[in-house]
């Protein structure tokens, strides 16, 4: 057949259908007139293959340019970021998808998961990329909310002006197993640590201790706080409500990451505070390494010039603590730290939990006043009667003075942590507290948190979800923060629901609808529970430390990944003839260069640098 009676048929000139031959795979020569009769067909769908190709290419490009540029480049829209937002929140500000999202941040060198929040600095160089104008939101409801209620303890404190002497409040904060428990068991000589799981300080831990300074008996308010980096919300309330801080170092290890984050608190509040170097009994310990690594982060020890006050301690072997006592008291008279006695109680709630006997039990701090059994209370929304108060030991007292930590049993609901604790000063008031508490009452045991159908890119990416419940308000902030820190790319936990106390019948039908497996910490359920949960087919997972928890659900994320494709050369073939195309498939001939070819493996096939089609090697034949 004439070429030029071919590119007639193919709608193109002939030097066109020339130029394509060759890159289709056709050797015919440029001068050529006519075009072997056997060829012609194979040339045609060859031809009509390029093309598709072109216009698949074509498109792609068109679609990368638009999603790249915009439709209208020149006009950016303007956006309000907050202080901090979580990296799935930037994308729906954003409108764009997800993935889009965290390819931008990749190639700022980003490293981030969904639920990981990025500060405001970070946001703005992802969002300016994408084509976006940034502007800085105010302040949040829930940060108003907070500094206002600093302002507003501070204020009725500032009012209630100072009196007498009140014991001073301390917090003792540090890295994971430096031993700050420890140290307040040296302190109180009993043995309250073995009594957390696993050695852990699991909640804050409000103690009193007595000792001898100056020749007169003083009182001393102690907090630990845990150490393990899922706490940070724990740590940080323990330095809002602490007159000054006992900052624990071990003197085999240094400075650490809940090292260097409790230190960031503490000057944050702007405590006074003291290092206490512990460990000294140890062989490898290294007082000059520590003070040296302080010296690293701007604090230069008192010995050495400066003005750290510095104390070397054994919590194993009781060395140094009487010392130190000294010194936390000695900083506490120059603070002069007094409260006023008299007149009804303010306070602070450092916990809160619901006991299976006492019903829903705050541990709160006196800051002023005298809070005296059968006090109407009002704290937040939530109002109560003190009918009991109980002590640090959980002995029964009358009364609690400023300075001094206590529980309280006869409110009706959990109050938030840090919530500020009044006295009513009318039954009316009291009255319209209890009315308002009812209709949070159910919100404030359990919250929904997440829906269980999330969006649909959300459900490309596998997930496990979660139920927890928990004994403290504390703890519960803890997990919930720790298992979203596991999300990723690859997998994510879904939190359904969370609340305290026991789990209910109510929970198990929920973690059934959910596909959910429920979180027990530290609550021991009952047979009746157990047993409908075993006909549910819910699982329940006791457990008393948080690194536990973490665990068990690390590996359940892993066993639901996807698992990574890789992919294998096992050889090359060159194509020397095709006898028949179909819709489907395409029979050809060929030569193999290099390695072997196996039926079942994925085919691609290429034309020079360019890919051309692939698929699947169905079968094989040899002559």
């Amino acid at each position: 057949m004439n070429v030029s009676q071919l590119a007639n048929q193919l709608k193109m000139t002939p030097n066109e259908l020339l130029d394509m031959l060759p890159q289709i795979g056709f050797h015919i020569g440029r001068r050529a007139i006519k075009v072997p009769d056997s060829q012609v067909e194979k040339i045609a769908i060859a031809v009509q293959r390029h093309r598709k190709l072109e216009q698949l290419k074509t498109r792609e490009e068109s679609i990368t340019e638009i999603r790249t540029k915009g439709k209208h480049p020149e006009k950016k829209r303007e956006i309000e970021l907050p202080e901090t937002i979580v990296v799935k929140d930037l994308s729906e500000k954003l409108g764009l998808p997800i993935q889009k999202v965290m390819a931008e941040m990749m190639r700022n060198g980003i490293m981030a998961s969904l639920n990981e929040r990025l500060d405001f600095e970070t946001a703005t160089i992802i969002s300016e990329d994408l084509g976006f104008t940034v502007t800085k939101a105010a302040e949040s409801h829930e940060e108003t909310a907070e500094l206002s209620k600093k302002e507003k303890l501070a204020s009725l404190l500032s009012d209630r002006g100072g009196i007498t002497p009140r014991p001073p409040v301390v917090v003792v904060m540090g890295h994971v197993d430096h031993g700050k428990t420890k140290l307040l068991d040296a302190i109180r000589k009993t043995n309250v640590m073995e009594g957390e799981s696993g050695g852990i300080t699991q909640h804050i831990g409000a103690y009193q201790v007595e000792t001898e300074h100056k020749g007169a008996k003083k009182t001393i308010t102690f907090l630990d706080t845990p150490g393990h980096e899922a706490f940070k919300a724990m740590r940080s309330r323990g330095g809002q409500i602490a007159d000054l801080a006992i900052l624990v170092v071990a003197a085999d290890d240094g400075l650490k990451p809940q090292t260097l984050e409790s230190l960031a608190i503490i000057q944050k509040e702007k405590l006074p505070f003291i290092v206490a170097i512990n460990k000294i009994d140890k062989e490898s310990a290294d007082i000059e390494r520590v003070k040296k690594e302080l010296t690293e982060v701007n604090l230069l020890p008192e010995d050495w010039g400066g003005k750290t006050i510095t104390a070397p301690i054994s919590a194993l072997k009781g060395q140094g603590i009487k010392e130190l006592l000294d010194l936390a008291l000695l900083v506490a008279d120059m603070e002069e730290l007094k409260a006023d006695a008299s007149g009804s109680a303010v306070g602070t709630i450092i916990e809160s939990h619901i006991d299976k006997g006492e019903g829903p039990v705050a541990t709160v701090l006196v800051q002023a006043g005298t809070l005296n059994r059968e006090d109407l209370l009002i704290v937040g929304p939530v109002a109560g009667k003190v009918k009991a108060l109980k002590d640090w030991n959980g002995a029964d007292v009358d009364r609690a003075t400023p300075g001094m930590p206590v529980k309280i049993l006869g409110l009706k609901n959990l109050p938030e942590v840090g919530e500020i604790v009044m006295v009513a000063e009318d039954r009316a008031e009291y009255n319209r507290r209890n009315k308002e508490q009812q209709k949070l009452a159910s919100k404030r045991i359990i919250r929904v948190v997440q829906k269980a159908n999330g969006d649909s890119e959300e459900h490309a990416i596998p997930s496990i979800n979660v139920l927890i419940k928990a004994d403290v308000l504390g703890s519960l902030e803890a997990i919930e923060d720790a298992l979203l820190k596991l999300n990723s790319s690859d997998a994510q936990v879904r939190i359904v629901k969370k609340g305290l106390g026991y789990v209910t019948e109510a929970d198990i039908l929920t973690a059934q609808a959910t596909n959910a497996t429920i979180i027990s910490f530290h609550m021991n359920e009952n047979k009746k529970i157990a047993s409908l949960a075993d006909d549910r087919k819910v699982t329940i997972l006791e457990l008393d430390v948080i690194y536990h928890v973490i665990e068990r659900i690390q590996k359940m994320l892993e066993a639901i990944k996807k698992p990574a494709a890789t992919r294998e050369l096992i050889g090359k073939l060159s194509i020397l003839a095709i006898f028949k195309v179909t819709p489907k498939t395409v029979i050809c001939g060929g030569k193999i260069l290099d390695g072997l070819a196996r039926k079942g493996c994925t085919v691609k096939v290429l034309r020079g640098p360019s890919l051309v089609t692939y698929g699947i090697l169905t079968n094989l034949q040899s002559n």
